[in-house]
């Protein structure tokens, strides 16, 4: 699965997401944080996560070996190996709470447009060198262009802040990835707590290679 994904929908990192901006039509540059006409209260930042509400933690489990079994069906390997657990953390204006490593740059609507983690790659080395580093470009109020972890990726939204699908084009030699999403529950607040991602991998010369996760989502609220 390509790291930038992860991190981008944090997963973000996960921030992935961890990220920035403009999601949906709401968050307009009057509104970046708020409640819409319907009471719904939402952020940018709120948005880059795909929640809405007054999110106080998100708890997500990604499982990467996962075999749809029929329509309803679908048979998921819990070991530790093949799965990654991530949490992150809203302050009770629904701004993203950063780890002690990474930094953030947002623009003058104060949407997040620059990711850094700072955490040494190497024993040593200084966390100024051989940092990760994610940037974000808002093509239009559903897609966002991101470039960094060695790959410039396109992920499109649809306008409950979900993510619907995203392709990857590594900056060098790699694999081309595509994702769409499935949705398969959300919680009362109307926010997803569990996705089937597709994804097909494709290298020069051969045909794309099809397989799946799954990802679940504890959300806690104020």
């Amino acid at each position: 699965m390509r790291q930038s994904f992860l991190i981008l929908n944090f997963a973000w990192l996960l921030l992935l997401a961890a990220g920035c901006s403009e999601w949906s039509s709401r968050n307009s540059a009057q509104d970046t944080l708020g409640e819409d006409s319907d009471g719904i209260f939402e952020s940018s930042d709120l948005s880059l996560f795909e929640v809405s509400h007054r999110v106080k933690r998100i708890s997500s489990t990604t499982y990467y070996n996962v075999t749809p079994a029929g329509p309803d069906s679908i048979t998921v390997d819990t070991l530790p190996s093949h799965r990654l657990e991530t949490v992150v953390y809203f302050d009770t204006l629904g701004h993203y709470v950063p780890r002690r490593d990474e930094r953030l740059s947002r623009d003058e609507q104060g949407r997040i447009v620059r990711w850094d983690d700072r955490r040494p790659n190497l024993r040593r080395v200084h966390g100024g060198f051989l940092r990760d580093t994610l940037t974000y470009r808002h093509l239009s109020p559903n897609v966002v262009a991101t470039s960094g972890m060695g790959d410039y990726a396109v992920t499109v939204y649809d306008d409950r802040n979900r993510v619907v699908g995203q392709y990857t084009d590594p900056l060098n030699e790699g694999e081309h990835t595509a994702v769409f999403n499935i949705y398969r529950q959300e919680d009362p607040h109307g926010n997803w707590t569990e996705r089937l991602s597709v994804w097909t991998t494709q290298t020069p010369g051969s045909r794309p290679h099809v397989s799946y996760s799954l990802e679940r989502r504890e959300i806690v609220y104020y």
